[in-house]
């Protein structure tokens, strides 16, 4: 029998930043206002420099840079992956979803982070490929090259699912679906399938990623929307967990994310401080470009989230991942490898679940190019640097420290 009013799910097919954010924000953000709710007035403005504590944290830090660990920690290859979406390049004739979700196995690891937009997957895989009109998750899930990802030996499934403004309860109903058809598909595999939403502090801004210094009049309204698109998420694929998880080796959770964090400070509203306490969730992604000043930032804005979040208990005590952490190598070439060992040593000092860096193949045009260059590119200075693996081929500092990352887990076991 199933509870909350839902349909019993049919069995039936049912980015850039700047693209995404055009398709579900809107010119103004959230909109479909309701409202206001008792959300609190943004807070007094906080100093986030160094404390006290700062030096012992520094130390627990180093200490947890994989550089200095005797082992990594179980499972590494299962937590730590990268995304691979709206790259500009490709390097064979496969489709390019499946290209990308192959190479992310062979160099090593098990987590990958696709993009699962029904109106907009032919632009996020463009090259080699052949789509179909889609109108729901669900028949995109049941399209050829999903089926085929879905096959491959992943143990962790990141799909990045848009946050609709349409009615709440069809919100429900379609993620109620989504669900029972991946413990479906997944029922006898151990994988676990997070659904999450893009950074939704700039979903909230709207398109101009406005400031907030100082807030709109309709903050308080825009944050009340979201809470509630959350919650209808949410109880779709709870409901689904309920009625369909048990006895399933499979696990499929819900996470939303935030990535503006360390604007709470300032005394800006954010999505962390007023939004997360409203809503339950299984998981909060954390979109980290705000907090990579240091190892010390990246720590102290993971803390914050997990002081505001209110989550389900599925992922313990630890709820809150990294759902984007990357640099642009060809603009910030220094110090590649210590940098990413200092955030890591963050990451696990922090014991985050999982980490999904940013990105298989540099998905960001370079800006000084004029005019742009067409895709695919084939020289690696027509993009910014976000990658694993260049237009060539190589793979770029960044990739190495994965890839050797990735072949010690495999090696420690």
């Amino acid at each position: 029998m199933v509870t909350s009013g839902l349909r019993p799910a049919p069995r039936r097919p049912g980015v850039n930043r700047r693209r995404f954010l055009r398709a579900v924000a809107g010119s103004a953000g959230v909109l479909a206002l309701h409202p206001t709710a008792a959300i609190p007035p943004p807070a007094v403005k906080r100093a986030a420099g160094p404390t006290d504590a700062d030096a012992k944290l520094r130390e627990l830090i180093d200490a947890h840079r994989p550089s200095r660990l005797a082992r990594l920690p179980p499972q590494f290859n299962a937590r730590v992956g990268a995304a691979h979406v709206d790259g500009k390049y490709c390097l064979s004739e496969q489709p390019f979803l499946l290209e990308g979700a192959e190479k992310l196995l062979a160099l090593g690891t098990r987590l990958g982070k696709f993009w699962f937009m029904p109106d907009g997957v032919a632009k996020d895989y463009p090259f080699h490929s052949d789509w179909g009109r889609y109108t729901s998750p669900l028949e995109l899930a049941h399209s050829e090259y999903f089926q085929k990802l879905f096959a491959l030996p992943f143990s962790t499934f990141i799909l990045e699912a848009p946050l609709p403004a349409n009615n709440l309860t069809q919100i429900t109903q379609d993620f109620y679906e989504l669900a029972v058809y991946l413990y479906d598909l997944f029922r006898d595999r151990r994988v676990t399938i997070i659904i999450q939403h893009w950074e939704g502090d700039w979903l909230l801004r709207g398109r101009g990623g406005e400031t907030w210094n100082p807030p709109p009049a309709d903050w308080r309204p825009r944050c009340q929307r979201m809470t509630e698109q959350l919650a209808a998420r949410q109880a779709g694929i709870a409901t689904a967990r309920a009625a369909h998880g048990q006895g399933a080796q499979c696990r499929v959770a819900h996470a939303a994310e935030v990535n503006r964090v360390a604007d709470l400070w300032k005394g800006i509203p954010t999505m962390t401080e007023h939004v997360l306490p409203g809503v339950e969730l299984d998981l909060v992604s954390y979109s980290s470009y705000d907090g990579l000043k240091d190892g010390v930032t990246l720590w102290k804005c993971i803390a914050e989230i997990k002081k505001h979040a209110r989550t389900t208990g599925l992922f313990g005590p630890n709820p809150v991942y990294i759902g984007e952490i990357g640099l642009p190598e060809n603009e910030q070439p220094q110090r590649v490898a210590e940098r990413w060992d200092e955030w890591f040593g963050a990451l696990l000092a922090a014991d985050v679940p999982y980490v999904a860096m940013w990105e298989l193949y540099c998905n960001e045009f370079n800006p000084k190019r004029n005019p742009r260059p067409p895709a695919p590119v084939k020289n690696p200075n027509d993009v910014r640097g976000f990658w694993l693996v260049r237009p060539d081929g190589s793979l770029s500092p960044t990739g190495k420290f994965f890839h050797d990352l990735w072949h010690r887990a495999a090696t420690e076991k």
